[in-house]
C-alpha cells in the first residue's frame, strides 16, 4: 500500500475572500499594520505587525490621552491560526510588552505567554466578525494598561474601554495624579512682606 502525502492547505488559500476582506478592513482601520504572508518566518498562517491607532472609538477622545500614553504607541503582532476565521487570531503587545508578572495576573488581561485576553469567553468570537473588532479592543487594552500602570484602576474592565466609556474620565485623573503637587514654600510668594 502506498502512503498519501499530506499537503497542508492554508486558510488563506481556502478563504481568499476572507483574506481580502481582512486586508481591506485592517488597512482602513490601522494603516500602520503590515500584512505578513504565511511564507514569512515565524507566521505559518500569516498575520500582521505594526502600530494600532490610539483612539479608534466612536466618541470624543479624552483631552489627556496623548499625555497618558506619551510617545509609546501600541505595537502589536497579530497571528492567524490554521483555523481562521473559525478561531480568532492571537494578538500580542510588543510595545509595551507586559511583564512576566503581569502575564500571571488576570487583572491585566494578558495570558501566560503574553497574548492579550480580548474576549470574555471562547464563544466571544464569531467567524463572520471583523478582525478590526479585536484590533479596537487591543487599542482599548493599551489605554487600560496605562491606567493600571498609573494606579488609577486595579483591574481592567470586563467589556473593555472600546464599548464602555466609564473609564474615559479616568484618563484625565491619571494625569492629574501624576502631576507634581506644588510646594507652597517654593512658590516664591510667601505672603510675607519684608
Amino acid at each position: 500500500m502506498g502512503t498519501t502525502a499530506l499537503n497542508p492547505v492554508l486558510w488563506t488559500e481556502r478563504e481568499p475572500v476572507r483574506l481580502a476582506r481582512d486586508q481591506n478592513e485592517v488597512q482602513a482601520f490601522a494603516p500602520l499594520l503590515e500584512y505578513q504572508s504565511p511564507a514569512d518566518d515565524g507566521l505559518p498562517h500569516g498575520g500582521w505587525i505594526g502600530v494600532l491607532p490610539r483612539w479608534p472609538f466612536e466618541r470624543p477622545q479624552p483631552d489627556a490621552l496623548d499625555e497618558l500614553l506619551g510617545d509609546q504607541e501600541l505595537r502589536v503582532l497579530v497571528i492567524y491560526s490554521a483555523a481562521h476565521p473559525m478561531v480568532p487570531p492571537t494578538i500580542y503587545s510588543l510595545d509595551p510588552e507586559p511583564s512576566i508578572w503581569e502575564q500571571t495576573q488576570s487583572a491585566w488581561h494578558v495570558a501566560p505567554g503574553g497574548s492579550l485576553c480580548l474576549l470574555q469567553s471562547d464563544g466571544g468570537w464569531q467567524p463572520e466578525a471583523s478582525l478590526t473588532e479585536l484590533l479596537a479592543k487591543a487599542s482599548g487594552w493599551r489605554i487600560e494598561y496605562a491606567l493600571m500602570k498609573a494606579g488609577v484602576i486595579n483591574e481592567m474592565s470586563v467589556n473593555g474601554i472600546v464599548s464602555d466609556p466609564s473609564h474615559d474620565h479616568l484618563i484625565d485623573r491619571a494625569i492629574q495624579r501624576a502631576a507634581p503637587t506644588p510646594d507652597p514654600t517654593e512658590a516664591g510668594d510667601t505672603g510675607v512682606s519684608s
